[in-house]
């Protein structure tokens, strides 16, 4: 034991600095947006803090358990707070209004009849796809079509609806090229006479800080415009946990569907990994309800899809 305790409090010295550079990195992303990355593996952090707590409880030596406890309570204060934003629960027995797919195709995939049996079975009244190829806009219109009458789009963001189009929209990137150009696509839909306003969304990844706050900020200044009751789905490219998705949550007072799903990364090339991160997001204004929230099955790209069971909170007019 004598040879061991050196080498445990050395670990148990290194994890602590580890995690505790992390959780001040991650809350200095507030004010540096490209730190933000590092909040998409708070979940992660906090575990390792409790692992290390444990770990330094066994040596009983207080100058480890003390910033080893502080470090570890930190983290879950952080996590705790981030799950707020959360969408509220549906009454018990609610009828289901909408049920919402996204899923972000991955433009190398190739299993498009897998693709569409998924959609068909999932039986979304409203689909929400990004990355979408040409090949992939054929092949899927093709297959779905009698389910999905009413579309938009062909490419990149698309959106395909069983209930008719009353009017839509988009928002580019300004100064970017058309082909890379589009972050935002919506669509105003009546569910039989119930009329809403969904979106789909594809933000820039983490990678690109700029790009990304320049994003989320376009997006918050679209959901602040809008005056009908909202359902955003998509590829937000940041998990609950960032800075920047809380803050949006804050701004537009929309809420969160998925928390717990984790999405990309499916695959790295031909290799199939576990995903680590909730990219992928539905959220929603107060008017609506989560029913439920479910993950698929893998289908050919990075990500996973995400389906969301919808109820109205109350009754509203257009």
């Amino acid at each position: 034991m004598k040879m061991r305790a050196p080498w445990l409090k050395t670990f148990i010295v290194a994890a602590i600095v580890l995690g505790a550079s992390l959780t001040v990195l991650g809350l200095l992303a507030q004010w540096w947006p490209a730190l933000d990355i590092v909040n998409n593996g708070l979940p992660f952090v906090a575990a390792g803090a409790v692992l290390i707590l444990g770990l330094a409880a066994v040596t009983r030596d207080w100058r480890l358990i003390l910033p080893a406890f502080l470090v570890a309570t930190v983290n879950a204060m952080l996590v705790i707070g981030a799950w707020q934003g959360a969408a509220a629960e549906a009454a018990p027995g609610s009828q289901r209004f909408m049920r919402v797919v996204t899923f972000n195709l991955w433009r190398g995939n190739d299993r498009m009849d897998d693709v569409a049996q998924f959609l068909a079975a999932a039986d979304a009244d409203a689909v929400v796809l990004q990355e979408v190829t040409r090949e992939h806009g054929t092949a899927l219109r093709q297959a779905l079509q009698s389910r999905y009458p009413h579309s938009l789009g062909e490419t990149d963001l698309v959106i395909l609806s069983k209930h008719p189009i009353l009017a839509e929209g988009r928002i580019d990137r300004p100064g970017f090229p058309p082909w890379n150009s589009l972050m935002l696509r919506w669509a105003r839909l009546d569910v039989n006479g119930t009329i809403f306003e969904l979106a789909g969304i594809h933000l820039a990844r983490p990678f690109y800080p700029e790009l990304q706050e320049q994003d989320i900020e376009a997006l918050t200044e679209f959901v602040q415009s809008r005056t009908m009751p909202l359902i955003v789905a998509g590829d937000f490219n940041m998990s609950p946990w960032t800075e920047k998705l809380a803050r949006f949550t804050r701004s537009t007072g929309l809420e969160r569907y998925n928390t717990f799903y984790l999405t990309w990364p499916m695959r790295r090339w031909n290799v199939q990994l576990l995903p680590l991160v909730a990219i992928d997001n539905v959220f929603a204004s107060p008017h609506f309800a989560k029913i439920a929230t479910m993950g698929a099955r893998r289908l050919g790209s990075d990500h996973r899809a995400v389906i969301a069971d919808i109820a109205l909170a109350a009754p509203f007019q257009p």
